[in-house]
C-alpha cells in the first residue's frame, strides 16, 4: 500500500485541530457510511487497531501491485509477457502464500482472461499492462484538496466487458460482492471519485470493482449524479467541526452480531440505537 507521501505530511501539520487537511475516498465513503464514524475518525482522530480482515486486505493489495509492477517491466523489456502468470507474482510468499485459495487463484484467473483477450483478433497485446498502479491522483483547485490512490488503471481495451480506447479504473476489494441495490452508493462512487481525480490524466471509459474472493467484476459508466452526491458530502464534511453536525446512522454495520468484533469500531461510545434493547435493530442478548 502506499506510503504517506511528504505533501500529505505537510498538509497534515500546516492543519488546525480539527480541520480537515485534505480530502480522501476514505473520507468521503466514511462519510456516507455514517456522520458520527466519521467524526470519531477524521475530525478526533480516534483509530482502531488493525484486525485481521485488514491485514488480510493490506496484503493482498501489496501482492497484487507487485504483480502489476513485474508485469509492467516484464512488457517494457520484451513487448510480451510469459503464459503463465504466476511467474509475475512476488518472490516473497508470504505476501499471498496464505491466500491461494480463492483470492489469488480467481485474480489470476481475471488476469488470464484480460491476456487471452489480448492476444485474440479481437485485442491487442500492448493493452495488457496496466497504465497506472497505485496511481496517485490530487485535485489542489479544491479547499482542501482532494487525492487519492487508485488501485489498478487497466486499458478498457484489455476489457471486453467494456471496450473502447480509454481506460477503466479498478479498485480490488477483498471482502464479499455488495448486492445491487449497494453499489451506486459504495464501490461505484468511490470509483466516481476516482475518475473525477483522474480525467485530466486518461479518458476513463468506466469505473469497476474486482472482488477476488467470489472472481467478480462489477463495471459502472459514469454518472453525473454520482460526482454531485460527492460533492454534496465533501462540501458538507468541511463546513461542519461540531460533534452535533453528525449524526448517527443507524444500520447493520453499527452491530452484525454478538461479539465486540461484530460490531463498529466506535459502538460502545456512540448512541446509535441498532442492536441495542428497544432500538431499530437486532437485540443481541
Amino acid at each position: 500500500m502506499p506510503t504517506q507521501t511528504d505533501k500529505l505530511t505537510q498538509l497534515r501539520e500546516n492543519c488546525a485541530d480539527d480541520e480537515l487537511p485534505y480530502i480522501s475516498k476514505s473520507r468521503v465513503t466514511t462519510y456516507k457510511t455514517c456522520p458520527r464514524k466519521f467524526y470519531y475518525s477524521y475530525i478526533k482522530g480516534l483509530r482502531s487497531p488493525q484486525n485481521f480482515y485488514m491485514a488480510r486486505g493490506s496484503r493482498i493489495h501489496k501482492a497484487v501491485e507487485i504483480y502489476y509492477e513485474n508485469v509492467v517491466a516484464e512488457y517494457e523489456r520484451c513487448s510480451g509477457v510469459y503464459a503463465d502468470l504466476t511467474r509475475y507474482l512476488p518472490d516473497d510468499s508470504e505476501l499471498w502464500a496464505d491466500f491461494i485459495e480463492p483470492f489469488i487463484t480467481n485474480f489470476l484467473l481475471f488476469e488470464h482472461r484480460r491476456r487471452d483477450h489480448c492476444a485474440s483478433s479481437d485485442g491487442k497485446m500492448s493493452d495488457f499492462p496496466p497504465v497506472g498502479i497505485e496511481a496517485e491522483g490530487w485535485d489542489e483547485s479544491y479547499t482542501p484538496p482532494m487525492m487519492g490512490y487508485a488501485d489498478v488503471i487497466l486499458p478498457s481495451g484489455s476489457l471486453p466487458e467494456v471496450g473502447g480506447s480509454g481506460v477503466v479504473i479498478v479498485d480490488l476489494k477483498t471482502g464479499k460482492t455488495p448486492d445491487v441495490k449497494y453499489r451506486d452508493e459504495g464501490i461505484f462512487l468511490e470509483g466516481e471519485y476516482y475518475s473525477y481525480l483522474f480525467k485530466d490524466d486518461w479518458d476513463v471509459d468506466a469505473v469497476a470493482g474486482y472482488y477476488p474472493k467470489n472472481d467478480d467484476f462489477i463495471i459502472s459508466d459514469l454518472d453525473e449524479s454520482r460526482l454531485a452526491s460527492i460533492f454534496d458530502m465533501v462540501d458538507s464534511m468541511k463546513s461542519s467541526r461540531e460533534r452535533e453536525d453528525f449524526p448517527t446512522k443507524p444500520q447493520p454495520l453499527c452491530k452484525w452480531g454478538s461479539g465486540d468484533d461484530e460490531q463498529c469500531e466506535f459502538y460502545d461510545i456512540c448512541s446509535t440505537s441498532w442492536g441495542r434493547r428497544g432500538g431499530c435493530g437486532p437485540t443481541y442478548e
